[in-house]
């Protein structure tokens, strides 16, 4: 496998955020069916002004994974990590996020930051097991929905 940088706006990038799309939406549309207060509340648009840093990973020529490094004015985001499903349990998220926290590390970073769903348990699971610490209180420009959650990690220093 190979991680290579890419453009935010890269097909490929592109085809695996439909994937992801298509996954969550069922997941998530029972939780906000359920709980319509909610309904809209973490809704965001990722501006691509801010986006530093786009990794795809690739098998051959499958695009197999993607993740983006994003500046915000007072932290540094690690957004959208997604991995094809039939790519899932290979190692290919946590490669990915090795290369982001040390192109974060590289832009200054000292730590990094990222928003996650209560649904996705699989994700969840990666991040606390690479060292990731849930945050008692969610970061802008995220709202209380009832399923977001924020997570800190602090990155060593070259």
């Amino acid at each position: 496998m190979r991680i290579i940088r890419v453009s935010h706006s890269d097909p490929r990038v592109s085809a695996l955020h439909a994937e992801k799309d298509a996954e969550l939406e069922p997941r998530y549309r029972a939780y906000y069916a359920a709980h319509p207060e909610y309904q809209g509340r973490s809704d965001e648009t990722l501006d691509p002004t801010t986006i530093l840093t786009t990794l795809l990973a690739l098998k051959g020529d499958s695009a197999v994974g993607t993740v983006m490094l994003r500046a915000l004015a007072d932290r540094f985001e690690v957004k959208r990590l997604i991995v094809g499903k039939k790519y899932r349990g290979q190692g290919i998220a946590t490669q990915l996020m090795e290369h982001i926290e040390e192109e974060a590390s590289t832009c200054g970073a000292t730590a990094l930051y990222l928003h996650t769903g209560s649904l996705q348990q699989d994700a969840i699971s990666l991040y606390t097991k690479t060292g990731w610490q849930r945050l008692p209180q969610l970061f802008a420009p995220y709202k209380d929905d009832g399923v977001s959650q924020c997570y800190v990690k602090e990155l060593v220093p070259h």
